[in-house]
């Protein structure tokens, strides 16, 4: 669920049903047995629940973000210290993974941890990590590539994402220079609009985009590009 991660995790499969986050609840991940996430009426602390209507029990008693289940380990930012942790799935065997502060972070496909103090919205797709930049000239949280394998970085500065994800090798994204909306990145370099009226919230599940517009969530097909749909 790494993708969905740098959104707020508002949208989850589970049981094969698409659950949506409540009002107390953000960055949510779910294996067949639960749904883990950061509970906004307990400090953020870590929480599991088996029902999707209850507020299930706490795990960590920490303020945590970016919560992301990664085999049998969940991953999570620590409010206080702004560093990344990692735990079992019952919350047990907490381990201080980076002593650097970060923002956002992802797990790569071979469980390595990826996390830059300038990097903000951070997916992950292969070796290949994407994010907005604060550290390039003049902060302009520019579109940025890294691959983890080669070193090589591409960087997109007419491109300043808000929110970002990933299908295979296609990023999606919501420009903040043009009105948020919901543009994709070809391989090629050129980008093109998918939806033409501000949105936030990307999330990726299955070869559907989710998102948020005027406050109403919607989902639109990657397969074939028609109309977006509410839900």
């Amino acid at each position: 669920m790494s993708g969905n991660i740098a959104n707020g995790g508002l949208v989850v499969k589970w049981r094969g049903n698409v659950i949506f986050a409540r009002p107390n609840e953000w960055f949510m991940n779910a294996d067949d047995d639960f749904i883990y996430y950061s509970n906004r009426n307990d400090r953020n602390r870590l929480y599991r629940k088996q029902d999707s209507a209850s507020d299930g029990k706490m795990l960590v008693k920490r303020s945590c973000a970016n919560v992301l289940l990664f085999g049998d380990s969940i991953y999570f930012i620590s409010e206080e210290e702004r560093k990344i942790y990692r735990c079992s799935k019952d919350g047990k065997g907490l381990t201080l993974c980076s002593n650097t502060e970060a923002a956002d972070f992802a797990v790569l496909a071979d469980g390595t941890v990826y996390a830059s103090p300038n990097a903000r919205r951070v997916c992950a797709s292969g070796s290949k990590v994407f994010f907005a930049d604060k550290g390039n000239e003049n902060n302009l949280f520019a579109l940025t590539s890294f691959d983890t394998r080669s070193g090589e970085t591409a960087v997109f500065p007419d491109i300043r994402p808000s929110s970002i994800n990933v299908h295979g090798n296609t990023v999606y994204y919501t420009d903040r220079n043009r009105q948020n909306k919901i543009y994709r990145l070809e391989t090629s370099g050129g980008s093109m609009t998918v939806f033409g009226t501000s949105a936030e919230h990307l999330h990726v599940i299955d070869d559907w985009l989710y998102f948020m517009t005027n406050k109403k969530w919607k989902r639109l097909s990657l397969l074939d590009f028609g109309d977006a749909e509410d839900i």
